[in-house]
C-alpha cells in the first residue's frame, strides 16, 4: 500500500540518489533561448586522450628517474653502473618515489592549468570520508580473505618482489611506500583519472572492471607474471573501484588500499621481529 498515493502533501519532494551524482542539464529559464542557457560542466574535465597522455608522461618520468640514479652510483661504464644500481634496490625505490611526486605535480597542472578547473581535489572527487576506520578495516579484511584464497591458487615460489625482501633498509622503504605514495598515486590514476572517463562513456560496471584490469596488469611484472597474482590484484581493483563509485570518493579508495597494504606490512613486521630477521621469510 502506497501511503503517499492520496496525499500529495506527504509525498517526499526528492528521492535519495543511489549512484554518484551526475551533472544534469539546467532547468529551462524563461525568456532565454536555448543557446544562451548556462553550460553544464563536464565531469571529469579531462578526456581519455588526457589520461593516455598522463600515462605516457608518467612512464617517461619513471624511466628518467631511474636513469638519473645511474649518475650517483659508481662505475666506469654504463653497464657497470646499471649492474650496480640493480644491486641497490633502495635507490630504485627512492627513484620511483621521486617520480611519483613529479607525476602528482603534472596531474595538478593537467587539471588546474590545462583544463582550467581550479579546485584540483574537488575535480578528482577526493571527498575525504568523515570516518576512516570502516575503509581501513575493509582493507584489512580484504587482505586476510585474499591470503586465505591464495592458498588454493598456484603462486610461484619466488617472485621479483620476494627478492627485494633481503635487506632491512629495502623493506623499510617498501613499507613506507606501500602505505603512502603507492596507494595515493595508484588510486589517483586508476580511480581518480581513468575510471571516471570510462564510466562516463561506458557506464559504471565497465569503468570499474577495465580500471581494475589495468591495475592488475600494472603489477604483473612485480609478481613474475603469475596469472594467480594478477587475478587477486584484479579482484582488489574491483573492490577499490566499487568503493570509489559507490562513495564518490577517491580518498576512500586510498584508505582501503593503504589498509590492504598495511596489513601485509604489519604481518611482515611481526614475522621478522621488526625486520631484524628477514631470514625467517625464506624458511617459511
Amino acid at each position: 500500500m502506497n501511503t503517499f498515493a492520496d496525499s500529495p502533501e506527504g509525498r517526499p519532494e526528492t528521492q535519495p540518489e543511489l549512484t554518484p551524482a551526475i551533472p544534469r542539464a539546467p532547468e529551462p529559464v524563461a525568456g532565454l533561448p536555448a543557446d544562451q542557457l548556462p553550460a553544464v560542466p563536464r565531469d571529469p574535465v579531462w578526456s581519455g586522450l588526457d589520461v593516455f597522455r598522463l600515462l605516457i608522461i608518467a612512464l617517461v618520468i619513471l624511466f628518467a628517474s631511474v636513469f638519473a640514479m645511474l649518475a650517483v652510483v659508481p662505475g666506469a661504464t654504463f653497464k657497470a653502473r646499471a649492474l650496480r644500481l640493480t644491486s641497490l634496490p633502495e635507490l630504485m625505490i627512492v627513484a620511483q618515489m621521486f617520480a611519483y611526486l613529479l607525476v602528482l605535480g603534472y596531474m595538478y597542472i593537467l587539471v588546474t592549468k590545462e583544463r582550467r578547473s581550479p579546485r584540483f581535489w574537488k575535480s578528482i572527487h577526493w571527498n575525504w570520508p568523515a570516518n576512516i576506520w570502516p575503509f581501513m578495516g575493509l582493507g584489512l579484511a580484504m587482505q586476510i580473505v585474499f591470503l586465505l584464497l591464495g592458498r588454493f591458487l598456484p603462486f610461484p615460489k619466488e617472485t621479483p618482489f620476494d627478492a627485494l625482501l633481503r635487506r632491512p633498509a629495502t623493506v623499510v622503504l617498501i613499507a613506507v611506500f606501500a602505505v603512502t605514495l603507492g596507494p595515493l598515486m595508484e588510486e589517483l590514476f586508476f580511480r581518480g583519472f581513468f575510471y571516471p572517463v570510462l564510466a562516463r562513456r561506458f557506464g559504471m560496471g565497465i569503468g570499474i572492471s577495465v580500471s581494475a584490469l589495468g591495475f592488475g596488469l600494472m603489477h604483473a611484472a612485480q609478481y613474475g607474471y603469475s596469472w594467480a597474482s594478477v587475478l587477486l590484484i584484479f579482484l582488489v581493483g574491483l573492490v577499490l573501484g566499487t568503493v570509489r563509485a559507490k562513495k564518490d570518493s577517491v580518498a576512500a579508495g586510498v584508505l582501503v588500499h593503504a589498509g590492504y597494504n598495511g596489513t601485509i606490512i604489519l604481518m611482515l613486521l611481526i614475522a621478522t621481529d621488526g625486520f631484524r630477521h628477514l631470514e625467517k621469510l625464506s624458511s617459511q
